[in-house]
């Protein structure tokens, strides 16, 4: 009896502890588990957002990913490139909740080559199938969870701003063509976002030189921030965000820039150290003022760069006298001229030169009908604003060429 006792007690061990390992193994095998079905086009959305950021200087890198997580009722997306971590989520049907991380291009293209309708996506056998339609493709994956953790907001309304996006994306689209594109002055390949509660603005500067771009908007808080924000990451938000009257909330830390809507989340590092004080740049004063029309000076700058680009310096020649503006452009191939009648001119006549592409990337962006252009000679720094406010201010360095 004692024998048969002991037998039994060593069996429904061995029973319990193999049961206690087969639940072990299922939940394994269920946690590693994922499968969601979603709409193609939302899905597909959803990647051209996030692969923006995807790390794509390196090749078989958790970086080079889009991380996937389906959770509850959404799939969440991210992609980190060092710098800058973007976030968003769209409506899915979630059959297993999981997570994976597959490379953004990839994804991108096989995604977006599937036939339109509703995608399924699955983990089987240690690869991520995506069937659409008739077609699928097993692709296989990295381990998500070496993908980096997104970093998590504050949000203290004390360092927030909330903007609308059709105003964030004009004051963005309107100063980023002037920043800084090489390695040597980092500080300068950002934007400066700077509030004045006081006179209720909200200014973005940028700098690289030869050109200084500052554009203002109302702005009815009255928290103060001064912040440098890297341009890529506002170039790439200004194409993401959506046009209208949504708002956007800017979070800011010591050292970090959150950017929040209800589809998108940003985070990017803030550029360390100090701007230049652009005020003390831009003239007080003026001995030529002219008053131009904005079509017209577009128009003429874009026949001009057509020899002026033909020369290293892009050199456009401009003569202003007798309240007309003449501009001409030389190179092997010829020259061109043109001639505009001026709305207005007051001060001394001048002969000045600059570089046409400096010019047309400010006249691009300007919607006014005329502005207002302000010179203190042929060597210093010209000044372009508007007529009746204070929206937009442009100064560019003219090139030093013998007179004519």
């Amino acid at each position: 009896m004692a024998y048969n006792n002991v037998i039994n007690i060593i069996n429904n061990t061995i029973t319990n502890t193999t049961k206690r390992i087969n639940i072990i193994v299922i939940k394994q095998e269920r946690g590693n588990m994922m499968k969601f079905r979603c709409n193609k086009e939302e899905l597909l959305k959803g990647i051209g957002i996030v692969s923006r950021f995807a790390y794509s200087k390196y090749q078989q890198s958790i970086l080079e990913c889009i991380h996937i997580k389906a959770e509850g009722e959404y799939i969440y997306m991210d992609t980190f490139d060092m710098t800058t971590a973007i976030r968003t989520k769209i409506n899915a049907e979630i059959t297993e909740e999981g997570e994976t991380a597959i490379p953004a291009r990839v994804l991108n293209e096989i995604v977006s080559k599937i036939s339109s309708g509703e995608i399924l996506f699955e983990r089987i056998n240690n690869t991520v199938q995506i069937t659409g339609a008739n077609a699928s493709a097993n692709l296989s994956e990295m381990d998500a969870a070496q993908f980096p953790v997104f970093p998590e907001c504050e949000e203290d309304e004390e360092k927030m701003i909330e903007i609308k996006q059709d105003d964030l994306k004009a004051m963005i689209d309107k100063t980023s063509f002037s920043v800084y594109t090489g390695d040597d002055r980092p500080i300068f390949t950002g934007l400066l976002l700077e509030t004045d509660p006081s006179e209720k603005k909200v200014s973005m500067v940028g700098i690289d030189g030869v050109r200084l771009a500052i554009y203002r908007n109302d702005f009815e808080g009255n928290n103060k921030i001064k912040a440098i924000i890297p341009s890529k990451m506002l170039k790439e938000a200004s194409r993401i965000l959506e046009s209208g009257d949504e708002t956007v909330r800017l979070y800011f830390t010591d050292s970090a820039c959150f950017m929040i809507n209800d589809k998108i989340e940003i985070f990017t590092r803030l550029l360390d150290g100090e701007f230049i004080n652009y005020g003390s740049i831009v003239p007080s004063g003026y001995k030529t003022r002219v008053r131009v029309n904005v079509s017209m000076l577009l128009q003429s700058l874009d026949l001009m760069m057509v020899l002026a680009r033909e020369d290293s310096s892009n050199i456009i020649h401009l003569s202003f006298e007798d309240a007309c503006l003449n501009l001409q452009s030389d190179s092997r191939y010829g020259n061109a001229k043109d001639m505009i009648y001026l709305g207005s001119m007051d001060g001394e006549n001048l002969k000045i030169a600059f570089n046409a592409r400096f010019l047309l990337d400010i006249f691009r962006v300007i919607e006014d009908d005329e502005v207002v252009m302000e010179f203190n000679g042929r060597l210093q720094a010209g000044v372009i604003k508007p007529v009746n406010n204070d929206n937009f201010l442009y100064l560019v360095v003219p090139v030093n060429v013998a007179e004519r």
